[in-house]
């Protein structure tokens, strides 16, 4: 039924001229037709699906570089908590400066917590995080091989650019820091 051009709920809104939407659940690979996420992402011809898979690509890999600045950031929070406390950002214990009283043991230094204003920008970072890890997720649900590589693939680009940092550490810890590469869980 032609309904003009406007269409609602699972049309293509073209007028009936154009092919349905392929969902699969199973692996598939297809190309020309396939829909992602809603009918309004409709694939209709191999350019528009290249244009997909090479965004999908470039989303996650725009993941990784999220989860760096957010690991920056958390650094840099480090760094000014450590001289706000009177201490280098390299050192995680301090000296009591009485021996005799302490024997001068090390004493580690006061936990500072983030103010507000960096707690809500450290919470945007996790809201474009998991807000793209959720839309991947989404689209990896669709089972399609492209998607699914370029999902892979842009991990893997997004990984080798951006997570350099685990291995040389921060100046607070001085290696990688506990659950940053997301391998470690607890």
């Amino acid at each position: 039924m032609d309904m003009g051009g406007g269409s609602m709920g699972g049309g293509d809104g073209s007028g009936g001229t154009s092919a349905a939407c392929k969902i699969n659940m199973l692996w598939n690979w297809y190309t020309v037709d396939a829909c992602f996420v809603s009918t309004q992402w409709h694939i209709r011809s191999k350019g528009a699906f290249a244009a997909t898979v090479i965004c999908v690509f470039i989303l996650v890999a725009l993941v990784e570089c999220v989860r760096r600045a957010s690991r920056d950031y958390d650094r840099w929070i480090s760094v000014q908590n450590a001289r706000l406390a009177g201490g280098s950002p390299s050192a995680s214990l301090l000296q009591y400066p009485d021996a005799k009283n302490r024997g001068n043991q090390p004493a580690v230094s006061p936990a500072r917590f983030p103010t507000w204003h960096q707690q809500f920008v450290r919470g945007g970072f996790f809201f474009v995080q998991f807000g793209a890890a959720y839309m991947l997720m989404l689209l990896a649900m669709y089972f399609n091989g492209f998607i699914i590589f370029a999902i892979i693939l842009g991990g893997t680009a997004g990984h080798i650019m951006f997570a350099a940092d685990t291995v040389v550490g921060s100046p607070t810890t001085g290696g990688a820091a506990h659950g940053e590469t997301g391998a470690a869980c607890c």
